[in-house]
C-alpha cells in the first residue's frame, strides 16, 4: 500500500511538473504578446500622436467636404452674390486702372482710356456668363478635391514645424514580426493569438489546480509517511515556488478605454489609450531594482530576494536535510530554517501585500482617471483598469500554504 501510494505521489509530481512547464511556456508567450499589444495601444501612438490628430482632422475635412454640396443651396441667390462680387471687382479694377493712367509717362495711355472703357463695359455684359462658369466650378468634384488637398497640405506644414515627430521603430518592428499590414491589423492578429493561447492554457491551469488539491489532501489525510514521500512533497513545493518566482504575479494596466469629444460637428473618438502598464515576476522585480544605480532600490530588491526567494528555498533544503538525517534534526540552524523562518520570512505577508497593492492601485487609478470627466463638460471620458492577478501570484500563494502544511507535518513526525 505504501509503495502504491509512493508511486501515485511520484506520478502526481511528474504530471504537475509537465503541466507546470506547459504553463510556464504559455505564460511567457502571453507576456510577450501582451507587451506587443500594449506597445501598439500606447497613448504615444494615439491621443499624444500628432500624426493621429492629422489623420483625424483629415477625416473631418473629408466628411465636411463630402457634406458640402453647393448644388443644394439657393442657386439664384448664390449666382446673385457671385454677380455682385464680379461687378464690384471689375468696377474697382477699372477705377484703379483709370487713376494709374494719369501723369508722367503714363499720360501716354490716356488716349486709350476711352477704348478700355468699352472693354470694361463688354466684360460687365459677360458677368452672367462668368457667373455660370464660376458656379459650375464650385459645384464640380475637382474643386472639392483641390480644396481638401490644400487644407491637408497646410495642416502637414503646420504640424511639421510645430510638433516633434513620433518614432515608429518599435511599432514597425512589431507589425513586421506578426506579419500585419498596419497597427489595427496587427492588434487584431495579436489578440487572436492571445485568445488561442489562453484556450489551451486554461486546460493546464485547471489541471494544475486539481493536482494541487490532490497533493494537499494526501498531505493531510495520509498519516503514516516515509522519507521518500516527504522528499516528493518537498519537490512539489519547490515546483510551486519556481512558478511563483519566475512567472508574472500581477499586471497593472491603466488606460483610457474611450474618449469622445465634438469637433466641427463631428465626434472624435480615441479608444484603448494605454497610460501605464507593468507585468513583472518576483525575479524580474529583483533584477530591475538591483540594476538601478540607487542604494534604496538596491536595498529593497535585496530584501525582496531574501524574504521571497532565499528564505523559502533555504527552508525547503533544510526540510529535506531534517527529514533524511536524524543527526541534523538537533542542529539549531536546520531547526531555525525549518520551524522558525516560516513565522517571519514574510512570504505570506508578501503575498497579502501584493494583493492589497493590487486592490489599492486598482481603486487609485480608477478614481484619478475618473476625475478627467470634470475637466470639461464637452468631454466624455470613460476609464477602465485592466489590472489583474496572474498565475505567478496563485502559484506563490499555493507554495506558501503548502509549505506551511508541510512544516506542520514535519513537526509531528
Amino acid at each position: 500500500m505504501k509503495s502504491l501510494r509512493l508511486i501515485f505521489l511520484a506520478v502526481l509530481l511528474g504530471t504537475s511538473a509537465f503541466f507546470s512547464y506547459k504553463i510556464y511556456e504559455q505564460e511567457k508567450l502571453n507576456q510577450a504578446l501582451t507587451d506587443d499589444l500594449i506597445e501598439l495601444s500606447d497613448i504615444k501612438y494615439g491621443l499624444f500622436n500628432v500624426d493621429e490628430w492629422k489623420s483625424v482632422f483629415a477625416d473631418v475635412i473629408a466628411t465636411k467636404m463630402n457634406d458640402f454640396n453647393i448644388e443644394n443651396t439657393d442657386e439664384e441667390a448664390l449666382k446673385k452674390e457671385i454677380s455682385a462680387f464680379l461687378e464690384k471687382a471689375i468696377d474697382g479694377f477699372q477705377k484703379r486702372y483709370t487713376e494709374s493712367s494719369g501723369g508722367g509717362i503714363s499720360g501716354f495711355f490716356k488716349k486709350s482710356i476711352s477704348s478700355m472703357t468699352g472693354i470694361f463695359d463688354q466684360v460687365k455684359k459677360d458677368i452672367p456668363l462668368f457667373t455660370d462658369q464660376i458656379y459650375e466650378f464650385l459645384t464640380g468634384d475637382n474643386s472639392q478635391v483641390m480644396l481638401k488637398q490644400y487644407l491637408e497640405s497646410q495642416l502637414d506644414a503646420y504640424t511639421k514645424d510645430t510638433f516633434l515627430a513620433t518614432d515608429y521603430t518599435v511599432m514597425n518592428h512589431i507589425i513586421k514580426k506578426h506579419e500585419g499590414t498596419d497597427k489595427v491589423d496587427t492588434t487584431t492578429i495579436i489578440e487572436g493569438k492571445i485568445t488561442e493561447n489562453n484556450a489551451s492554457k486554461d486546460i493546464y491551469n485547471y489541471a494544475i489546480l486539481a493536482m494541487f488539491v490532490i497533493a494537499v489532501l494526501m498531505l493531510f489525510f495520509f498519516k503514516e509517511k516515509n522519507n521518500a514521500e516527504f522528499m516528493l512533497f518537498t519537490f512539489y513545493a519547490l515546483l510551486l515556488l519556481g512558478l511563483g518566482v519566475f512567472l508574472p504575479m500581477i499586471a497593472i494596466d491603466a488606460r483610457i478605454s474611450e474618449l469622445n469629444f465634438p469637433f466641427l460637428g463631428e465626434s472624435i473618438q480615441f479608444k484603448d489609450q494605454v497610460l501605464f502598464y507593468k507585468s513583472k515576476s518576483i525575479m524580474e522585480v529583483v533584477e530591475l531594482m538591483m540594476a538601478q544605480n540607487r542604494m534604496d532600490l538596491f536595498f529593497v530588491g535585496g530584501l525582496v530576494f531574501l524574504f521571497s526567494i532565499l528564505f523559502p528555498l533555504s527552508k525547503l533544503i533544510a526540510s529535506t536535510i531534517y527529514t533524511f538525517s536524524e543527526q541534523m534534526k538537533k542542529n539549531k540552524i536546520i531547526n531555525f530554517l525549518v520551524f522558525k523562518t516560516g513565522k517571519w520570512s514574510m512570504a505570506d505577508v508578501f503575498v497579502i501585500a501584493m494583493f492589497m497593492a493590487y486592490l489599492g492601485f486598482d481603486g487609485l487609478i480608477t478614481e484619478q482617471l475618473n476625475q478627467l470627466q470634470t475637466l470639461t463638460k464637452s468631454t466624455a471620458v470613460l476609464t477602465t483598469n485592466n489590472s489583474g492577478l496572474l498565475f505567478g501570484f496563485y502559484a506563490f500563494t499555493g507554495f506558501v500554504l503548502f509549505s506551511l502544511f508541510l512544516t506542520q507535518k514535519i513537526k509531528k513526525t
